[in-house]
């Protein structure tokens, strides 16, 4: 979630095809080429030196990589590639992959067991869940981003003004393609065609020099490996041409940021898909019941789905008219909302209108465009896309494992609720009817951007976490550890664990970015306004607000490097807050001034790349 360069959504260990040769009598034998078939399948290296949230020490190391089977080995640059999991010599998880492959068993478990409960789908063996994902970044020249600290360091700017053309008019999104960043794009889709993953989608987003690409979604084991690769391959084809990619939430103060929205679906392997509603009265009822089940988990466990996006960088993004709010709510649809009302009433859950419409342009010379049953809802953090819901609040920088683990965890928690109310003797009209009363307030069709959502949803009861710290604290809540260790997810100590390491990372990364916007004021900007004063020494009259505006940089300046020096010992809960209620806002201080000074110095004095030159100079 850091997003700087050197910051990884995945780690590499890289073996020779090599072995002695063990038949030889040579007391130093000789090496020849070789692939043990065991090395295929585990691996052992240090896990101590990895983020674990001391599941690992020094003393007490190992851990172990095996290979996930349903995601298929690839070569890349003459390496084979073995996705893999990565455990400890306990068997606990210090990976994303692995809490990945468990919510996935846990989704297979408890659909299968609901769609027996409910009589459907008789011939089902499996249920799989699916990812569709969608990168967003920005790219900009390599020159210019080794010259700004702040990209280098924290993969984001923590100064800087925008160009009085930035992202008013709209003019940037679905434009043809910057020629050096259609060559780019062209050399990523070449690369990932070739290990079998078509990126099929590629297009400029809103901000000037934004951009996104989209492959076909698979298996979300497999289509999350493919993520981390893609990012990868972005950012070695992008060295080649000189360019550098900002995988960052957001790089730029007041254009938009970065996503990565995560489409996700579960079906069976009969072609049953929980979240459409098909042609059939069966189909019909399993939607509904899907919908429910993910109400159920959305609301009963909402706080944990704000966890799976809370990081420092998003925190720039979410709710900032560009992203869904922390609020997380279900968006099914208007028509939808009316049925729940209507079942909740006592109506029939076959009892939905899903006939799609023809929408007329017009004219002759086009023809009627066939429309979603609903419209879409951007503002929404889960809102519905036809045949899968859109996990929204994904951050760019983010490996999707983690969000869409807690999306099956959710469902498969709302899957094994149902079931049991039939299992229970309950028909299968009330248990649908009494699992969205008991969850209606998660459901919202409205404006998620308007002032008036964070005051209903706190009316409704829907907890609006808006910071990372106050949203890692409510992950390994005892409820959220029984519900982790009913579904084979997590152990009580990997709950813990990551929430240690949720707090660890925020505390890193703003640290980080205080001490590095310390280091560019004092050795950068300070001396460029000592030069641009010198200018007016005998034009005084002309200097404007440069005299106080300068002063209250070095002010400011100070006081932000001895609150950064300050540290809250008694645990990084306390320090995470103390970062973000205290660092953070003295940060913004500096930077508005450091702003101002941006636009009062002359532009020779001034140190750092501009903000124009970032996003534009490599467009010609």
């Amino acid at each position: 979630g850091g997003g700087a360069q050197g910051g990884m959504c995945g780690s590499l260990k890289y073996d020779l095809f090599a072995d002695l040769v063990w038949r030889s009598d040579s007391v130093i034998k000789p090496f020849e080429e070789a692939f043990p078939a065991d090395r295929l399948f585990v691996g052992e290296t240090d896990g101590s030196s990895f983020p674990n949230g001391g599941l690992r020490v020094t003393h007490a190391a190992a851990a172990f990589t095996t290979w996930d089977r349903g995601s298929p080995p690839f070569v890349h640059d003459d390496v084979l590639y073995i996705p893999c999991c990565f455990i400890t010599h306990l068997g606990t998880s210090i990976d994303a992959k692995t809490p990945l492959l468990r919510s996935s068993d846990a989704v297979n478990r408890q659909a299968l067991r609901l769609l027996k409960a409910m009589g459907k789908a008789p011939k089902a063996t499996a249920c799989y869940n699916y990812l569709g994902w969608e990168q967003e970044f920005f790219v900009v020249p390599a020159a210019l981003h080794r010259a700004r600290p702040d990209l280098v360091n924290c993969g984001r700017t923590l100064i800087g003004r925008l160009p009085t053309m930035h992202q008013q008019s709209e003019l940037h999104y679905f434009a043809p393609v910057p020629l050096r960043v259609q060559e780019l794009m062209t050399k990523i889709q070449e690369k990932m065609l070739l290990v079998g993953n078509p990126m099929t989608v590629k297009h400029n987003e809103v901000a000037p020099g934004q951009h996104e690409m989209c492959p076909i979604f698979s298996i979300s084991n497999a289509s999350a490996d493919s993520n981390v690769f893609f990012m990868q391959v972005a950012r070695e084809e992008a060295a080649k041409l000189g360019l550098v990619v900002l995988f960052h939430e957001k790089p730029f103060k007041g254009i938009n940021g970065s996503g990565k929205h995560c489409n996700w679906s579960v079906g069976t392997d009969t072609g049953v898909n929980f979240f459409h509603p098909g042609k059939t009265a069966d189909s019909l009822e399993i939607y509904v019941a899907g919908i429910a089940c993910l109400a159920y988990g959305l609301r009963k466990h909402n706080e944990l789905v704000r966890c799976a996006v809370a990081h420092a960088g998003n925190d720039h993004r979410l709710g900032a008219q560009e992203a869904p709010p922390a609020i997380i709510s279900l968006y099914p649809g208007h028509n939808f909302e009316a049925h729940v009302d209507s079942i909740i009433a006592g109506g029939p859950l076959a009892g939905l209108n899903i006939e799609k419409k023809l929408i007329d342009p017009g004219s002759r010379n086009t023809m009627a465009v066939p429309a979603g049953v609903e419209d879409r809802n951007r503002t929404a953090s889960f809102p519905h896309c036809g045949n899968r819901f859109e996990f929204r609040g994904v951050g760019s920088s983010q490996n999707c494992a983690m969000p869409v683990t807690i999306c099956n965890v959710v469902f498969a928690s709302g899957c094994a609720a149902l079931a049991g109310l039939l299992e229970g003797g309950m028909n299968l009209r009330d248990a649908v009817a009494k699992m969205f009363q008991e969850n209606r307030e998660v459901i919202f069709t409205g404006n998620g951007y308007s002032k008036e959502w964070p005051a209903e949803a706190a009316r409704r009861g829907l907890p609006n976490l808006n910071t990372t710290p106050l949203a890692a604290r409510t992950f390994n809540t005892d409820r959220a550890k029984a519900l982790f260790k009913e579904l084979g997810i997590f152990e009580a100590e990997e709950v813990d664990a990551r929430a240690e390491l949720m707090f660890e990372d925020y505390c890193t990364i703003v640290s980080t970015e205080a001490l590095t916007l310390v280091k560019m004021v004092e050795t950068g900007i300070l001396p460029a306004c000592a030069k641009d004063l010198a200018c007016f020494v005998n034009a005084p009259f002309l200097a404007g607000d440069r005299v106080e505006t300068y002063k209250a940089i070095k002010v400011e300046s100070d006081r932000l490097r001895d609150l950064a020096a300050t540290h809250q010992n008694d645990s990084l809960e306390a320090e995470a807050f103390y970062l973000c209620e205290t660092v953070k806002p003295q940060m913004e201080k500096v930077r508005s001034l450091v702003d101002k000074a941006e636009e009062l110095t002359n532009a020779e004095y001034y140190p750092y790349p501009t903000y124009e030159a970032l996003v534009y100079s490599h467009h010609s």
